[in-house]
């Protein structure tokens, strides 16, 4: 797999990781946060406000979210 990061510090990839997360739509959002919390729902993520979710995901988690998005874009 290929890291994305491993030139960057954690003020960097944070920067990428927050204009790539901006530039999501929303359901995909709500895809990537379903499997980072499986015992969610869509309500209770939405409830909970889905940018506070994203944050409360730890950078290693986001970065291997990121380095493996394909996983969660829609096909169309």
């Amino acid at each position: 797999m290929i890291d994305n990061f491993a030139n960057m510090n954690d003020k960097e990839t944070e920067k990428r990781l927050d204009e790539w997360w901006g530039d999501l739509e929303y359901l995909v959002k709500i895809r990537i946060l379903l499997k980072a919390y499986p015992g969610y729902s869509i309500t209770k993520l939405e409830e909970r406000k889905i940018a506070k979710m994203w944050k409360a995901v730890s950078l290693e988690k986001q970065k291997d979210i990121y380095n493996n998005q394909f996983r969660y874009v829609f096909t169309q």
